[in-house]
């Protein structure tokens, strides 16, 4: 099939031979400027002149602008703010609802413009219009649609003041051309035209010379895919077509030049589409093409394309608001209208753009210390309360001065104020600064296009006074960036990702449709909320068919002027078949009909197990693990340990070493909720605090008692009821056992039994054989005295059962027989006193006489210390029930160790 632009260049050069060599009086259009620049190189080659003047190569909308029009022009981001005012104060649509309404009207308002389709001055006009299209009967929903779009059209163009929208701008000026022509007009491969165009040229042409230079509509291939996509609908069936076909064209014109590829993976068709480049680019073919259908396929494409050094020009780019730039705006408007909760606190400040005025450490630090503070304090509201957390760690300037800074950013945008979109857009812009954020911004290639965008967005609504909330202004730029597209324009490379009406008239080697599978091509264009198809068609707009059309000639034409076509679509889909594009299976089987041929790349999947890109030296394997067994040296073996790091050694010494020693701890979460080691920790200081006012419960009613321990419940719930609804739960819990607590400490007085102290900081040192010391701490809840002897008993609001074992079982569990032996002599009970049980509070004594479990608790103490500093190794147990908890599970890789160590 010849090349247009050539046929073009040499029509364009006879047509103006006596002008030669200056066809600058000359106009012209093209689909792209990838054309132009191609049509400038063909005159070039075709005229052999020492020099060309070359016509002005334009497309229609850039020939418009060049006729100059006295009305100021109405920007979109105008007209929406006009239109958001119009539909807010009608009170038709939620507010979160609003800026989307906005976008569809003003889709349509457009197309109306550019496909001259006038409405009715009278709304009873246009309702029976509608009513006409969707050949029904008035009712509440037709009537609605037709009053919101006649009072908007009208409303939007009296608020205007005789500015002009881009749509009514360009019909003004393709009536300005026809009215002026000047010049002859070469028309080139144009897909299509709106009524408005269509009216411009047809005037054109009775002034002045046009010329339409339109592609060859037979050839070979043309024929193949004539037969497989007619356009008659009454067209003979396809294996009519298919005979016809093989009795006009013995050999296929597609065999070589098109094959298909159905994928079983998303993977696959990745590693598919970057295979298939490879080859080609090793073939020496300098122009190759993806046509992107399916961004995800494409993504991950360009992954694999990037891992083996191909760079790849991305013309489809991706929105805006996908980019970290865009990210870190919505960001910091979401802290702000969300008061500063600390999840998004907490992203602020590890996102690389915030506070880049200041070294990354420092940054680094900040975050750090908030998170150490909230894990530590648990989380807070607002700055405020997030400043109080942080001030209670030793060191935490660092934090402390990022958080005033957002504090001083957020000043600029005041939540409780409504201001123009301009003013939000500049107050926006302030505050970035504030945060140091607009300079690393500036330095960013999709930073740079946000910040564009904002500037000029700021420019184009100078003239709005409609206020915004700042919730409103939110909203809005989330639009604006979700629209808008980042490209990056760096990459210069001969594999180029685009779209494919993209493609119209420019030149490549091969072409790559990916994602060519029936969801994605031709896809289901976005159907307007306003009128249905029929309606459409009935107005003169276009309609979903018009754009499946199109879609199938740019198809068509790709087909036939590019020699290498590779389809590829994945042919499974979440286990399921995923078919290919109906319109490449139509082709397969009129292929498979006319040649025997069905297009199946068979070759593709072959090479695929081979090219894979590995590293040049690949690391070899590593040796399958067994179980750990650390050993420290005397300098690594701590001289203090506490009664719960040392009840993790009993459980696992390699649970111990990796938290101990590693000090690979897991950190806590932070949770806005109460949890149940913070509903334990309340509790503790709530009985502290009531047997500091009550030493001695017996004297005092059981009802003052019980009323006291109530009023010091409330208390100390009340700060985190204000940060978390859900503690009421626990704080019912919990009053819900003080009447049984109070009966159970009246009924221990009755044994005997005092409260003496209450957390109690203990340690105890002991020596080693080898000269080093070992000393042991811990906290002990509560300490009774009777008579001589001394109780210490450790609350628990765990379950019950548990604790009993626990209790039985002294030597696997030492918790109550290590705070015997930090408590001393004379211990004659340890205990756990289980606060959850079922209507009662219950005493759960350590099975064993405490006296001789501390002093075994030591023996075993110092003898396993003494063994440490001899090296002893430090194993993984391995035991169930400890791993089942074990955070440090994956670091022994229990889960890895050969059968016979597991």
């Amino acid at each position: 099939m010849s090349d247009l632009i050539q046929h073009a260049a040499q029509r364009i050069l006879a047509q103006l031979a006596d002008n030669l060599p200056d066809l600058s009086h000359a106009c012209v259009l093209v689909p792209n400027f990838h054309a132009a620049r191609r049509l400038e190189q063909a005159l070039a080659m075709h005229g052999r002149l020492p020099f060309l003047i070359p016509p002005r190569i334009t497309t229609f909308p850039a020939w418009a602008a060049t006729v100059p029009i006295s009305a100021p022009l109405l920007p979109d981001s105008h007209r929406a703010a006009l239109l958001y005012q119009a539909l807010k104060a009608s009170g038709r649509f939620d507010s979160a609802d609003l800026w989307g309404v906005c976008d569809e009207l003003l889709r349509l308002f457009d197309e109306l413009t550019l496909h001259a389709v006038h409405l009715p001055d009278s709304l009873t006009a246009f309702t029976e219009q509608l009513r006409a299209a969707y050949q029904a009967r008035r009712g509440r929903g037709l009537d609605f649609e037709a009053r919101l779009i006649h009072e908007l059209w009208y409303a939007l163009a009296d608020d205007a003041r005789g500015a002009q929208d881009a749509a009514a701008r360009y019909a003004l000026q393709l009536a300005a051309l026809a009215e002026t022509a000047a010049r002859p007009l070469f028309v080139v491969g144009l897909p299509g035209y709106s009524p408005l165009e269509q009216a411009c040229l047809d005037r054109y042409a009775q002034r002045q010379a046009l010329v339409y230079l339109t592609p060859d509509t037979h050839s070979a291939v043309l024929d193949v895919l004539e037969a497989a996509w007619p356009a008659d609908p009454h067209a003979l069936p396809i294996k009519q077509r298919a005979q016809a076909l093989r009795n006009t064209q013995p050999i296929s014109p597609l065999s070589g030049r098109l094959a298909c590829f159905g994928a079983v993976s998303l993977e696959q068709e990745a590693q598919a589409c970057a295979t298939q480049v490879r080859l080609w680019l090793a073939e020496g073919k300098q122009r190759i093409t993806v046509i992107v259908q399916d961004r995800l396929s494409a993504r991950r494409a360009r992954a694999l394309l990037e891992r083996a050094q191909i760079l790849v020009a991305d013309e489809t780019g991706w929105t805006l608001a996908t980019t970290a730039a865009s990210t870190i705006l919505m960001r910091w408007l979401e802290a702000l209208t969300g008061g500063f909760r600390f999840e998004d606190v907490l992203d602020l400040l590890k996102s690389p753009y915030l506070l880049a005025d200041q070294d990354a450490s420092s940054r680094r630090q900040a975050a750090w210390q908030l998170e150490s503070a909230l894990r530590r304090h648990g989380p807070a509201t607002g700055l405020n309360g997030l400043k109080t957390r942080v001030r209670s760690l030793a060191e935490h300037s660092a934090a402390l001065n990022a958080l005033e800074h957002l504090q001083q950013a957020a000043t600029v945008l005041p939540q409780r104020t409504e201001l123009t979109l301009a003013d939000w857009l500049a107050r926006l812009a302030n505050s970035l600064n504030a945060l140091g954020a607009y300079d690393r911004l500036l330095r960013d290639a999709a930073g740079q296009q946000v910040l564009a965008l904002l500037a000029r967005r700021e420019q184009e609504l100078l003239p709005d006074n409609g206020r915004f909330q700042l919730a409103e202004f939110r909203r809005w730029l989330a639009g604006e960036l979700e629209r808008a597209v980042f490209v990056d324009t760096s990459i210069d490379s001969p594999v180029v990702f685009t779209h494919l009406a993209a493609t119209r008239l420019r030149d490549f080697d091969a072409a790559l449709i990916l994602g060519a599978d029936a969801a994605h091509l031709p896809g289901n264009t976005s159907a307007s909320v306003f009128f249905n198809q029929r309606v459409r068609w009935e107005l003169g707009l276009p309609t979903q068919d018009d754009s499946v059309q199109q879609s199938q000639y740019d198809l068509i034409q790709l087909i036939a002027n590019v020699a290498q076509i590779r389809v590829l679509w994945r042919a499974r889909q979440d286990g399921e078949h995923n078919p290919i594009s109906p319109w490449f299976e139509r082709l397969q089987t009129l292929h498979q009909l006319a040649w025997h041929d069905d297009l199946a790349d068979t070759c593709l999947a072959e090479l695929l197990p081979h090219a894979q890109v590995i590293a040049p030296a690949p690391a070899p394997l590593p040796v399958p693990t067994g179980v750990p067994r650390p050993a420290l040296d005397t300098t690594q073996v701590p001289s203090r340990i506490s009664v719960s790091a040392y009840n993790s050694l009993l459980d696992c010494p390699y649970q111990y070493f990796a938290r101990q020693v590693l000090r690979l701890n897991a950190l806590d979460e932070i949770s806005s909720e109460l949890a149940k080691a913070d509903y334990g920790q309340l509790v503790h200081a709530i009985l502290h605090r009531f047997h500091q006012m009550h030493p001695v419960a017996t004297g005092t009613a059981a009802e003052v008692l019980t009323s006291d321990l109530r009023e010091l419940t409330e208390e100390a719930f009340a700060p985190v009821l204000a940060d978390d609804y859900f503690a009421h739960a626990w704080q019912h819990r919990w009053t819900a056992q003080i009447p049984h607590y109070v009966a159970w400490q009246l009924a221990r007085e009755q044994e005997g039994w005092r409260w003496q102290a209450g957390e109690i900081d203990a340690t105890r040192t002991f020596d080693l054989d080898n000269g080093e010391h070992i000393t042991l701490y811990g906290r002990l809840d509560r300490v009774d005295s009777l008579q001589m002897s001394r109780a210490v008993l450790d609350y628990k609001t765990g379950n019950t059962a548990g604790l009993k074992d626990k209790a039985k079982n002294p030597g696997e569990d030492a918790q109550l027989s290590a705070y015997a032996l930090l408590l001393g002599d004379d211990v004659g009970q340890a205990a756990f006193i289980a606060l959850d049980g079922k209507q009662k509070i219950e005493t759960v004594p350590l099975d064993a006489e405490p006296d001789a479990a501390a002093d075994a608790t030591g023996v075993r103490l110092i003898a396993m210390f003494g063994q440490l500093h001899s090296r002893a190794p430090l194993p993984a147990q391995g035991a169930d029930k400890v791993c089942a908890w074990c955070e440090m599970r994956g670091l022994c890789r229990k889960d890895y160790w050969p059968e016979t160590q597991s």
